[in-house]
C-alpha cells in the first residue's frame, strides 16, 4: 500500500511541480519579441518604399481586400523568417544574437520584396500585378502573391536556421538558394499551366479567385518542399532531385483529388467555370499536407 501511495504521490507531484513553471520563465524572450515587432515595422517601411501606392490608404480608406490578402502573406512570411533566425543554433552572446536576428531578418525582408518582383515580371509576365491588385482589386492575384511570399519565406527560413559557415559564405549560400528557389517557382508555374485545362494567366486576370487561391496555396507547398532539401544539405544536385520528386507528388495529389475526393466533378471545371474557391481550398490544402508529409517521411 505504501508503494502504491508513493507512486500516486509521485504522479501528482509532476502536475503541481513548480520547477518546470520556473524554467519556462525566460527574461530574454521579451527582448526577442520586441525586436520582432520592430522588424515587422521595418518590413512595412521597406514595402512602402518599394511600392508606388500608400498601403495604409489602400487597406483602410479604399478597403482594398486584394492588397490585404497579399500583405498578410508578407507579414506571415516575415514572421516565418524571424522564427527561423531565432530558432537557429545559439553560438554567440545575447547582444550578438540580437544583431544577427536583425541582420538576417533585414536580408529576408529584401529577398521577399525581390520575390514579389519575380512574381510580377517572370511568373505573371502577361499582366501587371500592381494594376491587378491596386486598380482592379483582384483578390486572385493577391492570393498568388500571398503564396509566393510564404513559399519564399520557408526557403529563407531553411537557410537562416541552419548552422553558420561564416557570414560571407552564409550570404553567398543565401543568394544561391534564393535564386534557385525562385527558378523552382518559375518552372513549377510553367508545369502547372501544362497540367491544368485552363489558362492560369487568363483566369487570374479575369478576377477568378479560385484560380489564384489554388495556385497560391500550391506555391506554398512547393516552397515547403524546396525548404526541406535546403535545410539538410547544401548540395544543388540533391536539391534538384528533391524538387523533381516533390513536384511529382504534388501533381499526383492533384489527380488523386480529382478522381477520388471529387469523382463526380472535374477539378479544372470547378475552378475555371464555376469559380468554386472551396474546391481550390481542398486542392491547395491537400498540396500543403502532401508537402509536409513528404518532408517528414524523408527526413
Amino acid at each position: 500500500h505504501l508503494t502504491i501511495r508513493r507512486n500516486i504521490m509521485d504522479l501528482f507531484s509532476e502536475y503541481i511541480s513548480l520547477e518546470n513553471a520556473l524554467n519556462i520563465i525566460d527574461f530574454e524572450s521579451p527582448i526577442y519579441l520586441i525586436l520582432a515587432f520592430v522588424l515587422l515595422w521595418l518590413g512595412k517601411l521597406v514595402n512602402d518604399l518599394v511600392t508606388s501606392y500608400d498601403i495604409d490608404k489602400e487597406l483602410t480608406h479604399k478597403d482594398n481586400k486584394a492588397l490585404a490578402v497579399s500583405y498578410v502573406g508578407y507579414l506571415i512570411a516575415q514572421g516565418i523568417i524571424i522564427i527561423g533566425v531565432i530558432s537557429g543554433p545559439e553560438e554567440h552572446s545575447l547582444l550578438s544574437e540580437l544583431g544577427l536576428v536583425a541582420l538576417w531578418s533585414i536580408i529576408g525582408i529584401v529577398l521577399l520584396n525581390l520575390a514579389r518582383v519575380v512574381n510580377d515580371k517572370l511568373i505573371f509576365s502577361k499582366f501587371c500585378n500592381k494594376k491587378e491588385i491596386i486598380d482592379d482589386r483582384n483578390i486572385g492575384t493577391g492570393a498568388v502573391q500571398f503564396g509566393s511570399y510564404v513559399g519564399t519565406a520557408f526557403i529563407i527560413k531553411a537557410i537562416v536556421s541552419s548552422e553558420s559557415a561564416g557570414l560571407v559564405q552564409d550570404i553567398i549560400g543565401t543568394a544561391v538558394f534564393f535564386i534557385i528557389g525562385q527558378l523552382g517557382f518559375i518552372l513549377f508555374s510553367v508545369l502547372y499551366q501544362k497540367i491544368t485545362q485552363w489558362d492560369l494567366h487568363g483566369e487570374i486576370e479575369k478576377d477568378n479567385i479560385a484560380a489564384g487561391l489554388s495556385f497560391g496555396m500550391t506555391l506554398i507547398a512547393i516552397g515547403i518542399i524546396m525548404s526541406h532539401s535546403i535545410g539538410i544539405t547544401d548540395s544543388v544536385p540533391s536539391f534538384i532531385v528533391w524538387f523533381i520528386n516533390g513536384v511529382a507528388f504534388i501533381i499526383a495529389s492533384r489527380f488523386i483529388i480529382d478522381k477520388v475526393i471529387l469523382p463526380k466533378h472535374k477539378l479544372d471545371e470547378e475552378i475555371s467555370k464555376d469559380r468554386n474557391w472551396g474546391v481550390s481550398l481542398i486542392e491547395g490544402g491537400s498540396a500543403i499536407i502532401i508537402a509536409l508529409l513528404l518532408n517528414s517521411s524523408f527526413a
